[in-house]
């Protein structure tokens, strides 16, 4: 073992020695602050449900029952999407809790699959390599789609079926914040980038730029709706933009008013079943709205619960 590698666990066996007691206190009571906040998906069974992914772990929502986490992992969720076929599968990477990166030397968790809504995991492909900082799942084929920002980074293109791995060539396609795939059999694909919203239609492999959001401006995040293909939200990092939906599958946009500031960017977006809308913004805000962003009510200010409505 390298001295670089004894030192870098020298430094997790200290962090979790200093912070193990806390932890452990917060999973006996659930968790009392969320911060850090990567991904989103809203429950298809019961839509009042918010699954939050973070630092630390999955986080439930459910109304009047304090946050709880899911199962007993706490590895950082980095990447994080819903199977829109099954109810109870989520898809994730990431990297790992304190206790198994000690066991097992291991810093990119790969891509991760949980068939129980959550309370256990197991990792499929890509152990080791992959850090995927934005996934989604596409009905099209079966697919999940992840932007790896480790050793062969770019975008990836992994079947559900067969854990097949492919790296795709995605002409176009820089700095990418997000990710979202149609929900019908299309394949159409969105993602966010550094430099706006861009969109592919052959599988990821050429991407274009959507011309009617400003070209130049970030797009942090961005979700189709959970059945309905022509209904996208993007949230556009830029005056004037904030929240921005397209009610025809992405030519026309309208913002809807919401803007969560100019120095906390929503970083995780939601949207469906019928007109719901959650939101997360990089300062731990959790917002949701049932009326297609018109009107919003916290459920986290500044990972604290207990906000009023707005």
């Amino acid at each position: 073992m390298t001295l670089e590698r004894r030192l870098a666990l020298a430094a997790f066996w200290l962090i979790g020695i200093l912070f193990t007691p806390a932890v452990r206190a917060q999973e006996r009571e659930g968790p009392i602050e969320v911060h850090h906040v990567h991904g989103l998906a809203i429950d298809r069974d019961d839509p009042e449900i918010i699954l939050v992914a973070t630092h630390t772990g999955l986080v439930r929502f459910r109304p009047r029952v304090r946050p709880e986490w899911v199962g007993e992992h706490r590895f950082d969720l980095m990447g994080f999407t819903a199977d829109s076929n099954d109810a109870k599968s989520y898809y994730a990477s990431g990297h790992p809790d304190v206790g198994t990166y000690a066991r097992e030397a291991v810093g990119n968790l790969g891509l991760l699959v949980s068939r129980d809504g959550g309370r256990t995991w197991q990792s499929v492909a890509l152990k080791g390599h992959a850090d995927f900082h934005a996934l989604t799942y596409s009905p099209g084929g079966s697919r999940l789609y992840g932007w790896n920002v480790a050793g062969q980074a770019g975008l990836y293109r992994i079947s559900t079926k067969t854990w097949t791995v492919e790296r795709l060539r995605a002409e176009g396609l820089t700095g990418v914040l997000a990710l979202s795939a149609s929900p019908d059999e299309s394949g159409v694909l969105l993602a966010g980038a550094m430099h706006g919203l861009s969109i592919s239609r052959d599988g990821g492999q050429v991407w274009r730029s959507v011309d009617a959001l400003p070209a130049g401006a970030p797009v942090t995040a961005v979700s189709y709706h959970l059945t309905d293909p022509r209904l996208i939200y993007a949230y556009v990092h830029a005056p004037g933009k904030g929240l921005m939906r397209s009610s025809d599958g992405g030519t026309a946009w309208e913002p809807t008013g919401f803007s969560s500031g100019p120095k906390t960017p929503v970083i995780a977006l939601a949207v469906g079943p019928k007109d719901h809308v959650v939101v997360a913004t990089t300062g731990s805000d959790l917002l949701r709205s049932y009326d297609g962003g018109r009107s919003w009510k916290k459920v986290l200010e500044q990972g604290r619960t207990g906000a009023g409505g707005r």
